[in-house]
């Protein structure tokens, strides 16, 4: 009769080699999202498509990285005239905040990377044709795209 132990020992090592990659993974997308966020904010600024009066809006843009759900990372844009904008720069946390808490926004698992423009003249703007976040859409489709790689080329590591 064979041992169990033998088997069991496999699997114990099998799970705990699995951990260690999930701990890898898990590590590198954290800080490869947040580094994402940072050039989505950066390359909306630079790609802004109105003329900017005030740089309120332009520096409102902040990002939020989620986990199955929970908050890991976020940064908020710092307005430069906060006294000239109704709510002043508690507005552009909260406008953050309720993006991310509507139904479907965040998933429930997995990671989500949420960009936003922390004015509530935003969609105003863009409305009127107006390029505020509408590229940083693709910029961040793109950017998940070259994550993902990366993410792949580790797995298939040792």
């Amino acid at each position: 009769m064979a041992k169990v132990d033998i088997q069991i020992k496999g699997v114990e090592a099998l799970k705990k080699r699995l951990m260690e990659k999930k701990q890898s993974v898990d590590n590198v997308l954290s800080m490869m999202l947040a580094e994402l966020g940072e050039k989505a904010v950066t390359f909306s600024k630079d790609n802004k498509g109105y003329k900017d009066r005030t740089a309120n809006l332009k520096n409102s843009i902040s990002f939020a990285i989620f986990c199955d759900g929970k908050l890991v990372n976020k940064v908020v844009g710092s307005i430069p005239e906060p006294d000239k904008v109704k709510g002043g720069q508690s507005q552009v946390d909260n406008i953050l905040e309720e993006y991310a808490s509507k139904d479907g926004v965040v998933a429930p698992k997995g990671y989500t990377i949420i960009v936003v423009a922390g004015m509530s003249y935003a969609k105003h703007v863009e409305d009127r044709g107006y390029n505020v976040l509408y590229l940083t859409r693709h910029y961040l489709h793109n950017g998940i795209k070259d994550v993902c790689q990366m993410i792949f080329d580790l797995l298939k590591e040792k």
